[in-house]
């Protein structure tokens, strides 16, 4: 731990490598261990917290690093994630996406794995009479009515 305020004019040559290799471990390990009489405008990182500080004069204050610097510029995180660009799905779980809208360009296909459960009367309408499915492909054991007392089995 470094006296900030040393080496002086009046320091003994003895000490004026040891007060300079202190300095030197200070700013090299971002003042693992606050040296003292520090220079306002030091930087520290403070370990516990993983965050960078800036020493004030009298007070240790958090930095925020900008996108450029590889941090988001925010301190919080719906203010980090409008920085970043980030729309909700960004912060969606894998097992309860929601996805309301939008376009997907280029798709060639895609799997879909769910459980089509008939209404109270057993009856289900898949699409509306303007947008139907063009092909539908069924496991083994399914029914599906393709016109009056007429059905594909698979």
């Amino acid at each position: 731990m470094a006296n900030w305020s040393n080496p002086t004019v009046t320091s003994l040559y003895l000490d004026l490598l040891a007060d300079l290799k202190a300095r030197d471990v200070d700013a090299l390990t971002l003042l693992v261990t606050a040296g003292s009489n520090l220079p306002t405008g030091a930087i520290k990182y403070d370990r516990p917290s993983n965050v960078f500080q800036e020493w004030s004069g009298s007070a240790w204050n958090n930095k925020v690093l900008a996108v450029a610097g590889g941090g988001t510029g925010a301190t919080t995180p719906s203010a980090a994630q409008g920085a970043l660009g980030l729309g909700n799905m960004a912060v969606q779980n894998a097992n309860a996406v929601s996805i309301s809208g939008g376009i997907i360009n280029s798709l060639t296909g895609f799997t879909v794995s769910v459980d089509i459960l008939p209404t109270s009367d057993n009856v289900r309408a898949i699409g509306s009479a303007a947008q139907r499915f063009h092909r539908i492909y069924l496991g083994s054991g399914c029914v599906l009515p393709v016109g009056t007392n007429k059905y594909v089995t698979g």
